[in-house]
């Protein structure tokens, strides 16, 4: 009996273990080098070397129907500890149809003092607002900063003071937090939310920080992002080609600087406040969107990708063995694992592989919080120990949001390229109510069609 279990024990880890253990392996040695590499290299931003020269900066706003969050934008600009009179904000309105303009209005005749300035686009596209945006500003450094998002009071000095400080650094994306009251709630977004502030922490603060100090960057954040301006001017700026516009400029960028022997890098102090997402919906929304748009770029840079066995030395070559290769793999963890049960592997066996990937996982994000939360300020550390246990529920939200991004990788290859993503509930309610539409016409069409007859 002994002798049996321990043949289909090792059975199950030769052939089943492949498809069960490479992710988790992957995931494992990347974040073994993420570690590593933190851990070695001193972390060379001078966000605390002070100024001589403060030079003028031009942050562009894009706008769409924001008129929800545009003030607060715009008072976050206001609150900056660099100084406002050097500081030109241009609001680029993209076919708005909600009050955002007379929002826009308010502030501007509250604070008179502040070099502000809108334009508005007959029609929508943050690319072309953001283009729209860059040609009119006149600051060394350019910012985007989306009309979503506010920023931290030392934000704008923390970017100018890096770029001062580094005449390599020719673009730099923030660190983006999510601005939700930690331990107050725990409704089920309150717990999505929990779990997105965590990673957005770790994916800044930890894979960003990595990104900063190999070179590496894969893009830089359109919600909160800086460039010189010489530099921006000689790409061909945001495209509407892809659905990932930030990610497209990034590899733009990095062609713009090769013969410079510039960089793209991260400034980790410098940080940006965006929302929690509202719903599962807009989450579903929001990573189909991010993971489409990362295969859409890809397949446009197809060629700076390196074969099977390079990929594994290069940083853009690991991303997509990650997040699209591995992604079918992964697929073995909802519908191979169950079938195991009714090949007659046993009930107990099964449960321990499905338990085993669970805590696994669990530990792995447990040291990247860990990692991340060293990093952090001491008043963020305060809101963390509130909801720490969070990380007890991360490999669930990570397994949601990995399906999430199963659709963006199949739409990339089905659909046409399109910015707004519905939701699976609002699909389904708008197919079932096609399919009825579509029900009740055939029905009328019978009966008009056996009226016909019995005349």
């Amino acid at each position: 009996m002994l002798e049996l279990f321990l043949d289909r024990t090792f059975n199950f880890f030769l052939f089943w273990g492949i498809w069960l253990l490479a992710p988790l392996l992957f995931d494992i040695s990347t974040a073994a080098v993420y570690f590593l590499s933190l851990f070695l290299k001193a972390n060379d931003e001078s966000g605390d070397r002070e100024l001589n020269y403060y030079p003028h900066v031009t942050i562009v706003v894009p706008v769409h129907n924001s008129a929800g969050t545009l003030y607060k934008c715009l008072k976050s600009i206001l609150n900056q500890s660099y100084p406002v009179h050097l500081i030109q904000v241009v609001c680029v309105d993209n076919g708005s149809s909600d009050d955002s303009f007379e929002v826009f209005s308010r502030f501007q005749q509250a604070h008179r003092d502040m070099c502000l300035m809108w334009t508005s686009l007959d029609r929508a596209g943050k690319s072309i607002a953001l283009n729209t945006g860059i040609y009119a500003g006149y600051g060394s450094y350019l910012i985007n900063v989306d009309a979503d998002a506010w920023l931290d009071r030392d934000a704008v000095m923390h970017v100018v003071r890096a770029f001062e400080s580094d005449g390599s650094l020719a673009a730099a994306t923030a660190s983006i937090r999510v601005d939700k009251e930690l331990g107050k709630s725990f409704n089920f977004i309150d717990l999505v939310n929990y779990c997105e502030v965590i990673e957005y922490l770790i994916a800044f603060d930890v894979g960003r920080r990595y990104q900063n100090l190999t070179n590496t960057l894969f893009t830089l954040s359109g919600a909160f992002s800086a460039f010189r301006r010489e530099i921006i001017l000689q790409s061909f700026m945001y495209q509407d080609r892809t659905v990932s516009e930030d990610t497209d400029l990034t590899f733009q960028v990095k062609d713009a600087i090769k013969k410079r022997k510039g960089r793209i890098g991260c400034i980790s102090r410098a940080i940006a406040y965006v929302e929690p997402v509202e719903s599962l919906g807009r989450l579903y929304s929001q990573r189909v969107r991010w993971q489409r748009g990362e295969i859409e770029v890809m397949s446009l840079y197809h060629r700076k990708i390196p074969g099977v066995f390079g990929a594994l030395l290069d940083f853009t070559g690991r991303i997509l063995i990650s997040d699209h290769t591995l992604a079918f793999s992964r697929l073995s963890w909802t519908f191979l694992i169950p079938f195991l049960y009714f090949v007659g592997y046993s009930l107990s066996m099964v449960l321990a592989a499905m338990a085993g990937l669970f805590a696994c996982y669990m530990m792995l994000d447990g040291c990247y919080f860990l990692v991340a939360y060293k990093y952090v300020d001491k008043d963020f550390r305060k809101e963390l120990k509130k909801i720490w246990w969070v990380v007890f529920l991360l490999p669930f939200y990570r397994y949601l949001s990995y399906w999430f991004r199963v659709g963006g990788i199949i739409q990339g290859m089905t659909e046409e390229k399109s910015w707004r993503v519905e939701n699976p509930v609002a699909q389904l309610a708008g197919a079932l109510k096609m399919n009825g539409r579509l029900a009740a016409k055939l029905m009328t069409f019978g009966k008009r069609r056996d009226r016909s007859q019995d005349l």
